[in-house]
């Protein structure tokens, strides 16, 4: 696998977005006024177990993949044996931190291990989620936020309740509209797959319109719970998405995808 095609990957896989889930980890824990040093090894679990749902997601080559992302397609079907090592390897990277969380804590029953696995069932369904409009949205919405705050129920000590659920509910927000902003450079491939997403509902100027608003809601709920400071924080992950969205567009376009 060449340097190129490492990078390219990279981007189109959605690494980048696996690793600055232990981002999201932080402003939350900053958001509940919980140390960084008490969240600890619990800022890996999000990009562990998200680079396997993500890589296992574009193994599994769907129709509308061929005419959305060519070149990423004929990678992914090139380097199939590396990438499905990789994954394995974060699964169990996964596995065992959740596992030694789990062992640590008396007050974790091992339900909790059932519960760390919840996400893999979106990965099942995906495909069928995205035949409906705003399913596949909520559903990966709904996955990032319960993973984020899964992991600091497991590596801290917080308990359940309205400030948790306010950190769930604007991480749901920005995820799903983060999904739908993605879905717009879809519509072309998930239309003639018979999969419409609420992008493909609504069209390009009315999603974006939309997005911006519910990352808006997203970013104002981190406010109204912890602050400014919080919200500004939410704020530079969310220029950071966009840069490396951008970086993304510029690797593509010079593959001509």
């Amino acid at each position: 696998m060449s340097l190129h095609e490492i990078r390219f990957l990279f981007l189109k896989l959605n690494i980048w977005l696996c690793l600055a889930s232990s981002l999201m980890v932080a402003i939350s824990a900053t958001a509940l006024s919980i140390p960084l040093s008490s969240v600890g090894v619990g800022l890996v679990l999000p990009p562990l177990l998200f680079y396997f749902i993500y890589v296992e997601d574009r193994r599994r080559v769907a129709p509308e993949d061929e005419v959305n992302q060519p070149y990423r397609t004929e990678l992914v079907r090139r380097h199939q044996f590396a990438l499905l090592v990789t994954e394995l390897l974060a699964l169990l990277g996964y596995v065992a931190l959740l596992g030694m969380f789990v062992l640590e804590r008396p007050d974790l029953g091992v339900e909790y291990l059932a519960f760390g696995h919840l996400p893999l069932l979106v990965l099942l369904v995906y495909g069928h989620l995205k035949q409906h409009p705003t399913f596949d949205s909520l559903a990966v919405g709904a996955t990032w936020a319960f993973v984020v705050v899964f992991s600091l129920l497991v590596s801290t000590t917080v308990t359940i309740g309205w400030e948790l659920g306010s950190v769930f509910v604007g991480w749901f927000l920005i995820a799903f509209a983060g999904v739908e902003s993605r879905n717009i450079q879809d519509i072309d491939g998930d239309s003639k797959s018979n999969k419409t997403t609420l992008a493909g509902y609504l069209g390009r100027k009315p999603t974006i319109a939309l997005v911006g608003v519910v990352k808006s809601l997203g970013v104002i709920t981190f406010w109204v719970v912890s602050g400014r400071v919080v919200a500004g924080l939410a704020l530079c992950y969310l220029v950071v998405l966009r840069l490396f969205r951008a970086l993304t567009r510029w690797e593509t376009a010079h593959v001509g995808e």
